[in-house]
């Protein structure tokens, strides 16, 4: 089943309308159609409102993974719970480790489990966060081509060091690490040391003030 399956599943199991829903949830009609026919997936608060609303598994309503009912019988074959895994919304975005990857187009889909103790444990907190991938190799051999990437959208701001992930003058998303540079102002650089093809890109506090930052990649995943 997608996720607009779910959704109307437990809309008809409950004797809920979309009018009734929107209002639970607090939406507009609208939104809950746009769910139900598969154009867009709630995510972050939503999809917890969502999932209250219609008395399952934020877990299950988001990625069909867990118990569909709220306070299931749990047994040693069950997926990860909502309970131990948090469900961190996944973006069609790419962000791209080269000249830039325009997003016409950005939806939700579905969501990757992270374990709870992990994200404490990397002071990391689920509402924050959110799953992207890596377009291109100017970041290799840190970043590999499509690989997943966490990016926690609260750290905007500029820390010396870190990649992020960040809109350039042409409004595409680029995945870069941010260089404090002695003289003042800071480099846009990429970790691949060919620099010929990918070359360091010094600004100015004032221009680095002009930069939209989305958030800080914080996790990587991919093949070793």
């Amino acid at each position: 089943m997608e996720f607009s399956d779910r959704v109307k599943r437990r809309m008809k199991k409950l004797g809920i309308t979309a009018v009734e829903l929107a209002e639970t949830v607090g939406v507009s009609k609208g939104a809950v159609t746009h769910w139900t026919n598969g154009t867009n997936e709630a995510g972050g608060k939503r999809l917890v409102a969502l999932a209250e609303a219609l008395q399952c598994t934020a877990l299950w309503l988001s990625s069909g993974m867990g118990d569909e009912e709220i306070g299931g019988d749990e047994s040693p074959t069950d997926s990860p719970s909502e309970r131990d895994y948090a469900l961190i919304p996944q973006y069609s975005a790419r962000g791209s480790s080269g000249k830039g990857y325009l997003n016409d187009h950005v939806e939700i889909k579905g969501g990757l489990a992270f374990k709870r103790d992990w994200l404490k444990g990397m002071s990391l907190r689920e509402e924050n966060l959110r799953v992207m991938y890596n377009h291109g190799d100017s970041n290799w051999p840190t970043l590999s081509d499509e690989e997943v990437l966490l990016v926690d959208v609260s750290k905007i701001e500029p820390v010396n060091g870190k990649m992020y992930a960040m809109y350039d003058p042409d409004n595409e998303v680029i995945i870069k690490r941010l260089i404090r540079d002695m003289s003042g102002g800071w480099i846009i650089r990429s970790d691949n040391q060919d620099k010929t093809r990918y070359p360091d890109m010094p600004i100015s506090d004032d221009g680095m003030r002009g930069v939209e930052i989305i958030g800080r990649v914080v996790w990587r995943g991919g093949g070793i």
